[in-house]
C-alpha cells in the first residue's frame, strides 16, 4: 500500500486480502490465522483444536483485539463459520453481536487501515499482510 493510497480503497484492499477466495487459501481461518499472527500478533490470538500429539491441529477460533472492539471468529460444527463482535468500554465487553463473516472481514479491514493510519510499524506489518512475505 502505497503512502499515497487513497483510505478508502485501502481499507477495500486489505478486505479483499482478508476474504480470499476458499480454494486459493484453502480454509478461511487457517489464511486468516496466519496472516493476522505475522502481520499482527500482539493483536491477534488463535486458538487451535485437536489432540496434541494428532498430525493437524486445525484453527478453531481467532480472535482480534482492537481498543475498543474484539472481532472473533469461530468455526463450529461441518466447518461452519462464526463471526462476532465485542463492544468494549474500558476493556469490559458490554456487547456481543453475531454478524456475517463478510461484515466481519470488512469491519476488521476498516480497523486495520485506522491503525495503519496511526503507526508506521503497523503500515510495514499490513503490507506484509497484502503483500505477503515473512
Amino acid at each position: 500500500m502505497a503512502e499515497d493510497l487513497d483510505p478508502s480503497l485501502e481499507v477495500d484492499v486489505l478486505a479483499a486480502a482478508l476474504r480470499m477466495d476458499h480454494q486459493e487459501s484453502g480454509d478461511l481461518l487457517e489464511f486468516l490465522a496466519k496472516k493476522l499472527e505475522q502481520s499482527l500478533p500482539e493483536n491477534t490470538t488463535v486458538n487451535r483444536s485437536g489432540w496434541f500429539l494428532a498430525k493437524d491441529h486445525p484453527v478453531q477460533e481467532i480472535t482480534v483485539r482492537f481498543d475498543n472492539y474484539h472481532y472473533q471468529i469461530v468455526r463450529g460444527r461441518h466447518n461452519s463459520l462464526t463471526a462476532k463482535v465485542m463492544k468494549l468500554v474500558r476493556g469490559v465487553v458490554l456487547k456481543t453481536t453475531e454478524i456475517s463473516v463478510e461484515q466481519w472481514t470488512e469491519e476488521v479491514a476498516q480497523q486495520l487501515a485506522q491503525l495503519a493510519s496511526q503507526s508506521a510499524q503497523t503500515r510495514s506489518a499490513l503490507n506484509k499482510f497484502v503483500l505477503g512475505g515473512g
